[in-house]
């Protein structure tokens, strides 16, 4: 970014200094003229070489404490009544800059922390609420995991909280403080240019908590849908009869641990080891995962894709489909897939399904 550029940029962020900018460098204008002026009805005669451009270079070296030493005052009028109180003004001027400027650093710093600066990070992804340090660290590290958001920045909108806890990296994290329903905080958020949303329960114990989601999910919809924002929204759901509710909204994904413990606890009971195998298939960390996929292969059977898996040497499985929104897992072998469908796939990586889904459609042209 051009310097230039970079200046307007600073004003435009520190509009409340442009008012005593304009009237410091008003009065340092001012002074470098009156200074340059007398210089030269003071040492005229002595040093009839100089005009009164020469005079006013002399005080602009002097205010500035440069001191070149090309020209200087030989009367004691120029050094003393002039020369003197020039200096003085001068260095008085830019120690006022310097604090100003020192002023300016330390209150966007402060501002910063406590979340009331403009976001300018792009392809971010964006929190709202803040219910505990841990999730926090847990939801970024698992993200960052994978390879299209290892580099991931992320932006907490939280009004529970006045900053963000220190062990939070800052050139990973920042802050806004606000309600997430605000447009205003959203916008403050740079939600126009994040590349995902993420609404977690604020606080599960709170009645109202799946009602904030919905209000969160609404107005970031209202949003994507009249600007055209391309971001992904996430939602978390503390009760699951609000689900149909939640959908309303159009969330891209929703996920609701009401349940699920007690469903794991009985099957752990049953076969122990499942919660292993559940923890491997849902992390980025270690193993497989899932993969929801779109296809090119509408028209071929289940069975036809899945013998094609297993005699590619990678390691995927298809478990599944989603069709019409449904998600059926084990389909019948003779299940059809049609336009719009989509895969489950088990796999290390969705890559490798790439190359079969291509190898498969190169057979069907023969």
């Amino acid at each position: 970014m051009p310097i230039f550029q970079r200046l307007l940029t600073w004003l435009n962020r520190h509009s409340y200094l442009r008012p005593r900018l304009v009237r410091i460098f008003s009065l340092a204008l001012a002074l470098n003229l009156l200074f340059g002026l007398l210089f030269y009805l003071a040492e005229r005669t002595v040093q009839p070489e100089i005009d009164l451009f020469d005079s006013i270079w002399w005080a602009m070296v002097t205010m500035t404490t440069v001191g070149y030493g090309d020209l200087y005052p030989q009367t004691e009028i120029g050094r003393f009544l002039i020369a003197y109180p020039c200096m003085l003004l001068g260095i008085a001027i830019i120690g006022y800059l310097l604090g100003m400027t020192a002023e300016s650093v330390f209150d966007h710093i402060s501002r910063k922390k406590r979340g009331l600066v403009q976001i300018t990070k792009e392809n971010h992804i964006i929190i709202c609420n803040f219910p505990n340090l841990d999730k926090l660290k847990r939801l970024s590290t698992e993200l960052k995991l994978h390879p299209n958001y290892k580099d991931s920045f992320f932006v907490v909108i939280s009004d529970t909280i006045e900053k963000l806890p220190e062990s939070l990296p800052t050139d990973t994290f920042a802050f806004v403080y606000g309600n997430p329903t605000s447009e205003t905080v959203l916008q403050r958020a740079n939600i126009k240019a994040a590349a995902g949303l993420f609404i977690l329960a604020g606080d599960p114990s709170n009645s109202d908590a799946d009602a904030i989601t919905f209000a969160i999910a609404s107005v970031v919809e209202l949003l994507r849908q009249e600007h055209h924002y391309p971001l992904k929204m996430t939602a978390e759901l503390i009760h699951k009869e609000n689900l149909s509710l939640l959908r309303k909204a159009r969330v891209d994904g929703i996920v609701t641990p009401e349940g699920l413990t007690d469903c794991l606890l009985a099957q752990e009971f049953l076969y122990p080891g499942i919660h292993e195998i559940i923890t491997q298939i849902v992390s980025n960390e270690i193993g497989s995962q899932f993969y929801i996929l779109d296809t090119r292969l509408a028209g071929h059977r289940v069975s036809d894709i899945q013998v094609a898996v297993l005699k590619h040497p990678a390691n995927l499985q298809v478990i599944g489909i989603i069709k019409q929104g449904k998600t059926i897992l084990n389909p019948a072998k003779d299940e059809c897939i049609e336009t719009g469908d989509k895969l489950i796939m088990l796999a290390e990586s969705r890559r490798d399904f790439s190359v079969i889904e291509q190898d498969i459609l190169n057979l069907a042209k023969v």
